[in-house]
């Protein structure tokens, strides 16, 4: 299996804890700022669920296999949960932030290693584009 079906691979399992771990979040923040960082979330793990897709189906279309068994998702997945029950806004948005930078590297390696698949490279650097400005946005809103 191709190094590019195998970072797609590990960007799809990663979408996949993301998509439960962001639902954990949003169900279970607390606080004056409970409805921003409720939607917030909501937005958060729709995005996630979109790359689980968009990650699966091009590795498809290189001739790979998408993960679907939860056993073999939860193994490739770098992603940790979190071990509370309920979280502060800005408690959210430090965990979101960190989990974005995450991806942020994920897609950086992606590019890297698609260097003569210029589709792939497309899709990655336009993943770059919008996790290098939210990561932006939740450092502004962090005050950092």
């Amino acid at each position: 299996m191709s190094k590019v079906i195998l970072q797609l691979n590990t960007i799809q399992a990663d979408a996949n804890a993301l998509y439960i771990k962001f639902h954990d979040l949003h169900w279970n923040v607390k606080g004056i700022q409970f409805f921003s960082v409720h939607e917030y979330t909501e937005k958060a793990y729709e995005d996630m669920s979109e790359i689980f897709d968009d990650a699966a189906e091009r590795a498809l279309m290189l001739g790979g296999r998408p993960i679907v068994k939860a056993e073999e998702l939860a193994k490739v997945a770098h992603i940790k949960h979190e071990p509370k029950e309920s979280y502060t806004p800005t408690e959210v948005l430090e965990i979101v932030l960190a989990d974005y930078k995450h991806l942020l590297g994920e897609f950086k390696k992606l590019d890297e290693l698609a260097e003569c698949d210029t589709t792939t490279q497309m899709y990655a650097q336009d993943q770059i584009a919008k996790f290098e400005k939210a990561i932006w946005m939740l450092n502004a809103t962090l005050g950092k």
